[in-house]
């Protein structure tokens, strides 16, 4: 006996399903996007991101709204988006504390590299030393032999433990042979604050925050670890001091398990955003430079860092 037939009416009605379903699938966002920047306003976190929000939020056709949720470790708002649903719509703006604080923070109440899913990296930057007036030096080398006479004594502010700021500062005393005492805030402005007060001697920052503090002569710029911003500011090595070398670095994370098209929308959106002519000349004027990378690839840049820094902190104390 032949085989039946299929029935023509049902060949008919399966090429009209997928687009169907397509069409059911809705479409990313539906609701604001919230980025959780775990440092306190007035920092290199809060400026990057209030600066892309805008355009962001133009591309998603959703409000960006940004959310501080600071501590001086950032474990508070880490935490708060690694427990959050992974629907891309909480995203973490994450700072070099989140690649650091494995190798220095044993207990931490998340797993790094499991509870998060990497979306891109955004943007770099060089870390700055700036002094108060009040300090008796004009260039590194005075800083340099004034904490040498008097060791234990001078203090440095950073935007909060685990921070490119804090490390900075871990290295410059490393290098220099000098004793400093570390004191963490909960993001660069405080610690800005906390100088211009004379709570401390020295502030490692980004430029974004001391650009114009430093321009009106408030501070005195004496070193930066990198290339870019101000040009009259010399590098640690241009100033005698090479090994000083730490960057602050920026990138974007959401929950684990969250969709792989989903991370993607949200990177793309942000690299167009910083490729605005405006925005990018203004995200270089303050001396951040934007590098996008895929998800696939932050998440490789991720794990690349953690294991380098836990294997520094296996050789070096990092809690100083």
């Amino acid at each position: 006996m032949p085989a039946a037939m299929p029935d023509r009416r049902a060949l008919l009605v399966l090429p009209l399903a997928a687009p169907a379903i397509a069409a059911a699938q809705p479409r990313f966002p539906e609701r604001p996007l919230r980025v959780v920047v775990p440092r306190a306003p007035g920092g290199g976190t809060d400026i990057l991101i209030r600066a892309l929000a805008p355009g962001v939020s133009a591309r998603l056709g959703q409000p960006v709204v940004v959310e501080n949720r600071a501590d001086a470790t950032t474990i508070v708002g880490s935490e708060h988006v690694a427990r959050s649903a992974p629907d891309g719509l909480t995203i973490l703006a994450a700072d070099n504390a989140l690649y650091f604080n494995p190798a220095i923070i044993p207990r931490l109440p998340y797993d790094t590299l499991a509870d998060f899913a990497a979306i891109t990296l955004l943007a770099e930057a060089p870390v700055v030393l700036i002094i108060g007036r009040q300090v008796p030096a004009t260039n590194l080398a005075e800083l340099i032999a004034l904490a040498r006479a008097q060791p234990g004594r001078l203090s440095f502010a950073s935007g909060g433990v685990g921070a490119s700021t804090h490390f900075a500062g871990v290295l410059f005393a490393l290098r220099a042979g000098i004793d400093l005492i570390h004191v963490p805030y909960r993001s660069s402005g405080p610690a800005l604050t906390a100088l211009l007060s004379g709570e401390v001697t020295m502030n490692f920052g980004g430029f974004a925050a001391s650009g114009q503090l430093i321009r009106a002569g408030q501070v005195l710029a004496l070193a930066k670890t990198a290339q870019g911003v101000d040009p009259a500011i010399p590098t640690f090595a241009e100033a005698g001091l090479p090994g000083v070398d730490v960057a602050s670095i920026w990138g974007l994370h959401a929950p684990a398990g969250t969709p792989l098209p989903i991370r993607e929308t949200i990177r793309e959106a942000f690299r167009a955003a910083a490729e605005e002519p405006e925005t990018r000349a203004r995200l270089e004027q303050m001396g951040y430079q934007p590098i996008f990378s895929t998800p696939v690839e932050h998440a490789r840049q991720t794990r690349a860092v953690i294991e380098q820094w836990m294997e520094i902190g296996r050789r070096v104390n990092l809690n100083q």
